[in-house]
């Protein structure tokens, strides 16, 4: 499944959010591949977009990020051209 998620770093956790999106990248979950992570300038501060097999393999690093952002997630499908 593809999932797209927006993220808004929480004030003052400009740093904490730097240092877990770091490390989530390097070690992404297991049966997690990011395909593209945008830093943002507006409502969002970040875009994430990636694979995993269900919504329950990204709950638990969705609410770890709960301490340093707010996210909103959504699951994505290609449309036919």
């Amino acid at each position: 499944m593809l999932f797209i998620t927006c993220v808004k770093v929480n004030p003052g956790m400009v740093e904490e959010a730097k240092k877990f999106g770091d490390k989530l990248l390097k070690e992404p979950p297991e049966g997690v591949k990011f395909l593209q992570v945008y830093h943002t300038l507006g409502r969002y501060d970040a875009i994430w977009i990636y694979e995993a097999e269900d919504a329950k393999v990204i709950e638990d690093f969705l609410h770890q990020s709960r301490e340093v952002s707010t996210t909103e997630t959504w699951v994505a499908f290609a449309r036919e051209m």
